[in-house]
């Protein structure tokens, strides 16, 4: 066991190396930077001028005292996507790539487990995904302190908690998509195609024909992070019901299980696939 636990600690340490070396990660950083300024400049200039792009009925609802839980909706609404972009930068390639680029030739032989090495690759990725996302976060705090001094709205932290098991969800899924593939672009594109095209696709058609939201979907369950502020949708198919009050406990609840049901059945899967893998 100790062995076993100081394979996976070097091999984890060094994919977190490779990966916070890579050009994606200081890619995902000016990212992260760059819309955390774009949104502190949004809550700056528009947090007394709510009336221009909020309906009037929420405002009245919510009153004076809603303001944070708006700018917290807005901020969160960004923040679905971006622990998405890290996870195809970081996650996509995890397997895809060691094929391509025949490094699997050298990484096969060594005598490490698959499971452990790509245990430790998928921690190192759900790591560094965390990392770039963090500095949005920091921002967000630093401008609601700024805004609404005082303690944060409860909203981010239950937003934030969602967040952490969103990132280890979409990072398990893509991994499982890169054992998939042997390229690295095929593993790419799968992943937005699925995510953004197929999810959101299965989603409107669902609750257009249907009139049932299919709470089973990965991104449907993600909106959670955004609905702990405001409980409302900007689908206009959706057959949940909106409210301006923050989503109930059992929303969140679900939301947690359908991420972590992703999470365990993605990655499983990814081990399955990935110890089965030969180079060719």
């Amino acid at each position: 066991m100790p062995s076993t636990f100081r394979t996976f600690s070097v091999a984890s340490s060094y994919y977190f190396r490779n990966y916070y070396r890579s050009r994606s990660f200081y890619l995902m950083l000016v990212i992260s930077l760059l819309v955390s300024a774009l949104l502190t400049y949004f809550s700056l200039k528009y947090v007394n001028k709510l009336d221009l792009i909020v309906p009037p009925k929420l405002l009245a609802a919510l009153g004076n005292t809603g303001k944070a839980e708006i700018f917290g909706y807005f901020w969160a609404f960004v923040l679905l996507d971006l622990p998405v972009f890290a996870s195809v930068f970081f996650g996509s390639t995890a397997i895809s790539s060691e094929i391509e680029n025949k490094t699997a030739f050298h990484i096969f032989p060594l005598p490490i487990g698959r499971v452990t090495l790509l245990t430790a690759k998928y921690v190192a990725a759900v790591a560094v995904t965390l990392i770039t996302v963090a500095i949005y976060l920091i921002f967000q705090a630093a401008v609601f302190e700024y805004l609404f001094p005082g303690p944060l709205i409860l909203g981010y932290y239950q937003s934030i908690g969602l967040l952490v098991i969103f990132v280890f969800s979409i990072t398990a899924f893509t991994f499982l998509i890169s054992s998939i593939f042997n390229r690295n672009t095929y593993a790419y594109i799968t992943v937005f195609l699925i995510y953004l095209l197929v999810f959101n696709a299965y989603e409107i058609i669902v609750e257009f024909l249907y009139k049932v939201t299919p709470y089973y979907l990965l991104n449907v369950a993600a909106d959670a992070m955004e609905k702990v502020y405001l409980n409302i949708s900007t689908n206009p198919f959706s057959t949940a019901s909106s409210t301006f009050a923050p989503a109930t406990v059992g929303t969140i609840y679900t939301s947690i299980g359908v991420m972590v049901v992703y999470a365990i059945v993605s990655f499983t899967a990814a081990l399955i696939i990935f110890d089965r893998k030969e180079v060719k």
